[in-house]
């Protein structure tokens, strides 16, 4: 039961120092409310300048000009709930309309050409060609690029009707698992669970540097306390710290508005326990790297970096492919076991599949956490428990 002791001993360090235990905890939920910030408070809006070059034709002996319909249509869309992200404006010009592209006070440029109305609305022969509608903007803007889809279906949808045009097909969306009902925030929160648990590497680490660092160790060697007795106790301890964090993000998720589907509780414990107990095993690497826990602090920073922003838990990512086996790929973040962690959750909790889906991810993660302890311990011991 000397295990039992180091545990009581940790326990009893993480209280003493809780400046670490604060931002630990603290640190998951103020991510989340972050994220809430981002996702929540602010809606998108896609800024899309309209300039009516169209002559207009003749349509049923009376003068037509479908371009000022458009504007037309897209003035009545500003009422429309569902299109409030839309903000069409109109200008006479169209210099004057690249010139507030160009000082991005707008996202979209679509010009409606002088053949416009010919094109559609006049009579067989009158038009040399289809009309060609211009879309000007900044491709590498993300409100250039939804803004730009969005005109473009419109306009398109608006012109077939004056042309009395039905198209020979219609299209109708299926939301895969959950994916449709979930919120901009919501589809973040499954990455962020599994980012809390990352950050207790600090932690780990530290408390594993400390015992040789004020030379405590030594006295523990003395009473034959085995290596894996030692890292059984520290590891009981942090692990209990990451669920401690988990459940504080999850809460903190939870008051934000995050829904937790029903029967889905105990999968997050057990991911989040897995991903726990993968993180300790990797602390070891860190640890075994480190005298000191200020050592810690600067060494620590970078794997901490590359399992918040490479294993999709800050936000989605794909790594480089290294090779395939069949029809698996294996890529460069599949080294980093949180990369299966966050998969599993959005499996089940985005996507809607069923646990029994998750049984691959969870077997990868506890085979990178037997790779990370078993590496760790021999580290570690040959650093830090040796006889000297």
């Amino acid at each position: 039961m000397r295990w039992l002791d180091v545990f009581i001993k940790g326990v009893k360090e993480q209280v003493r120092e809780f400046w670490i235990l604060i931002m630990i905890v603290v640190m998951a939920p103020l991510f989340i409310a972050i994220y809430y910030l981002m996702a929540e408070t602010e809606d998108p809006e896609y800024d899309v300048i309209l300039v009516n070059l169209d002559l207009g034709t003749r349509y049923q002996g009376k003068a037509f000009n479908l371009g000022d319909s458009i504007i037309g249509h897209a003035r009545l869309l500003l009422e429309v709930p569902e299109m409030s992200m839309l903000k069409f404006s109109t200008v006479s010009g169209r210099e004057q309309a690249m010139e507030r592209l160009r000082n991005k006070q707008a996202d979209v440029l679509v010009v409606l050409p002088e053949d416009l109305s010919l094109s559609v609305m006049g009579p067989p022969g009158s038009s040399s060609g289809p009309a060609r509608l211009e879309m000007v903007g900044d491709v590498t803007r993300m409100e250039y690029i939804v803004g730009a889809v969005w005109s473009e279906e419109l306009i398109n949808q608006y012109v077939l009707r004056a042309a009395d045009i039905r198209m020979p097909v219609s299209w109708t969306e299926t939301t895969l698992g959950f994916s449709g009902r979930r919120t901009y925030f919501e589809l973040y929160v499954p990455g962020l669970l599994i980012l809390s648990i990352i950050m207790i590497i600090f932690s780990a680490s530290a408390a594993i540097v400390r015992e040789p660092e004020i030379r405590t160790l030594e006295r523990l060697k003395i009473s034959r306390l085995t290596a894996l007795e030692f890292l059984g106790g520290i590891s009981l301890v942090q692990i209990l710290l990451a669920i401690l964090s988990m459940v504080l993000a999850l809460l903190t998720a939870i008051a934000l508005g995050y829904t937790v589907l029903p029967g889905t509780l105990g999968f997050i414990l057990l991911i989040s326990l897995l991903t726990a107990l993968s993180m300790v095993s990797f602390s070891l690497l860190v640890a075994a790297m480190c005298r000191s826990v200020k050592e810690v602090a600067i060494i620590g920073t970078f794997p901490l970096f590359l399992l918040m922003f490479f294993t999709g838990a800050a936000f989605p990512i794909s790594g480089g492919e290294l090779f395939t086996l069949g029809e698996y790929t294996v890529r460069l973040n599949h080294l980093l076991s949180p990369t299966f962690a966050v998969e599993a959750m959005n499996k089940v909790l985005i996507r809607g599949l069923s646990i029994k889906e998750t049984l691959p991810d969870m077997a990868a993660i506890l085979l990178l956490t037997l790779i990370y302890f078993a590496s760790g311990t021999w580290a570690f011991r040959r650093r830090h428990m040796r006889a000297r």
